[in-house]
Formats: C-alpha cells, structure tokens, sequence
C-alpha cells in the first residue's frame, strides 16, 4: 500500500486523533492514480476498504482502528453504519456480531455488512466532498474549485491560463477584486501588497502633462487659440490630474527594488497587474521606495547602475530614497519589451499610450 509512511503509522496508532473526512481526504489525496472515494466502480478499484466495527457503547471517537492485517487496509470505524445503538438493526444483531468476532474469531456477519458499509461510507463522505469545493485542488487533473473561481474572471477556459507573466493561482486568489465591475483604489493596493509583499498605496490624481497636438498650440498670427484667459496656451502641454494616478511600493530592500526595475520580472508582473485591474482606461506610473538601511554607495567596479540604484554622497543615507518614478506603460511602447499578448475578445487596435 502506497503512501507517506508516517501518516499510516499514525492512523494506526491513534486513529481517535483523526476525523472521518480528514483521514478519507488524505487517503484519496496520497492515490492519484485511484478514482475518488464514491466513484469507483468496483471494490477493488479503491484505495482503502471501509467498514463498521459493531458496538453496543455510544462511539467515544469517528475511527475505530486500522486493520492491515489483509492485502487491502480496511478502516473501521464506529458510527454510521447498521450496528450500534443509533444503527438501524436490532441490538441482538450487533451483540450477535460482536460475540461471534470476539470469541468465535468469526467475522462473517459484520464482513458481510461491511459489503454495504464500504460503498454507503464511501458516499457519505462524497456528499461532504462535493460540497466543499476546496477538496478537488487535491488532485491538479480533476480540479473543480480552481475552474469555477477562474471563470469569474474569465478565466475558465484552458486556452485563457497563463496569459501573462502573473501566476494564474495568484490571480484567482484575488478574484473577489477582479469581479468586481466597480475598480477601486483600495483593490489594487491588496492585491499589490499581498502580491510583492511590501506596503503598498495608490495616489489618485497624480499631476501630468498631457501634450497639445499642434493644431491645438498658441501661436503668433495664428486664428485660434489666442484668446488670453479663454484658450491661450503658453506651451506644448497642459497639466492634468483626471486621468492619471501613481503606484507607491515601498520600503523595501534591494533585492525587491532590482526587481521591479524594467529589466526585472517584477516589473512586468506589475504592468500585468495593472492591466487585468484597471485596463488602458487611465495612465498611471509607479514610485519605488528603498530602503535608507539598503541603499548601495557608489564605487568604482561596483555594480551599481545610472539612474536606477545609485546615488551620490559619502556617508550612508539617513532617509528611504523615493526619488525613482518609472512608467511601465511608456517602458513597454517605446523599448518593445513587453507586449501584451492577444487573447479572444480582445480589441484589435492598440491601446493609447500617455507620454511621460
């Protein structure tokens, strides 16, 4: 009989320690090969044979032991089942069962019965199964909870999984945020926060310049435009807090900062994020946070880098370093790093991208 060692040994030992459905839970998850516990089509198909030790006291535990004694395990156990004073037999039957295998070493009667307990036990326990959905990410090959969590976020199709650069468990995890129609600022700071492991806050309204096409422009001689106080415009751009906000994340160490830089994984699993919550809908950019205590000097064949983890001064820094401000959208559009890809349903065009 396969399965951990230690687990066996204990249910034998101390079967009063376990619970029906647990220890059925954790013998049906130790045999892969085997079809779940009520849907078996023979005997011999199961992993364990069940049935019922006969007793006249009230049962003092759910198992009454394990009995290894035969090819296949058998785990009795002492309620549910014909005998028994909440049994639907006659007690003579059960003092009748119990004193012929007592004494007699005659097992026939409650072997008999145990035809019946096997397959009965074994649907109890499916009944209880089916309705606690977490029971089939037991088994990866026949895992119900995880596709009806993925189709809230449309997920349930195969051809839907592994989309991105984010795990799909991670994902689903996170599905009472995704479902939900209205996007809020306080569902990407959990998701972000539980996700990186580091605080997380979203600043709403973050100011940013939105460029003028040319024909919008102020200029000299020109009809339009140039009504001062009305249309007037000194510039190419204008200032704007409606369609952007900023991702805060931070303090953190180094290890975490290098990796939510462009050239880390964390940074594209960020963009991901970013895009299953909020869509292209608002331009947005993120501030990185480092810690004072992790800030690296600068030296000479140090591996420090220009503009993203080095900064000047001899003495160590006094005050986490929050100067770092990137634009994954803008990193995205202009290197070709990391493009999204395609799924059914999606538009065809390309999404806007906002200037920095």
């Amino acid at each position: 009989m396969t399965g951990t060692t230690d687990f066996w040994q204990r249910l034998g030992e101390r079967p009063y320690d376990f619970d029906l459905f647990a220890a059925l839970r954790r013998i049906e998850s130790l045999h892969p090969q085997s079809p779940r516990l009520g849907h078996s089509q023979r005997p011999q198909q199961d992993p364990i044979r069940l049935g019922q030790a006969p007793s006249t006291s009230f049962a003092p535990a759910t198992l009454a032991g394990l009995d290894e004694r035969r090819a296949a395990a058998k785990l009795r156990i002492f309620s549910f089942g014909l005998f028994g004073p909440n049994g639907p037999l006659p007690l003579a039957l059960t003092e009748y069962a119990m004193e012929r295998a007592n004494h007699h070493g005659d097992e026939t009667l409650s072997a008999f019965a145990d035809i019946f307990h096997h397959r009965l036990i074994q649907l109890f326990y499916r009944a209880w199964a089916s309705a606690q959905s977490t029971v089939s990410l037991d088994r990866d090959q026949d895992d119900s909870f995880t596709r009806h969590v993925a189709s809230l976020v449309h997920h349930g199709l195969e051809s839907q999984r592994e989309r991105d650069s984010v795990p799909d468990h991670a994902r689903w995890n996170h599905a009472g945020h995704l479902v939900r129609q209205v996007r809020n600022a306080e569902g990407l700071e959990r998701i972000l926060a539980n996700f990186f492991r580091m605080p997380a806050r979203i600043e709403e309204f973050a100011r940013h310049w939105l460029p003028l096409p040319d024909d919008q422009r102020t200029r000299l001689g020109g009809a339009s435009n140039a009504q001062l106080g009305v249309d007037a415009v000194a510039g190419q751009a204008v200032p704007d807090r409606q369609h952007r906000f900023r991702i805060r994340l931070g303090a953190m160490g180094l290890a975490d900062y290098e990796n939510l830089l462009p050239t880390g994984r964390g940074h594209r699993q960020l963009l991901d994020w970013a895009r299953s919550y909020i869509g292209i809908e608002y331009a947005w950019d993120v501030r990185l946070v480092l810690h004072a205590a992790e800030v690296p000097r600068v030296s000479l064949g140090g591996v420090t880098r220009l503009g993203w983890t080095s900064w000047l001064g001899a003495s160590a820094a006094t005050q986490d370093r929050d100067d770092l401000v990137l634009d994954p959208e803008h990193i995205a559009a202009t290197t070709h790093s990391y493009r999204p890809r395609r799924t059914a349903g999606s538009p065809s065009s390309e999404p806007t991208r906002s200037h920095p």
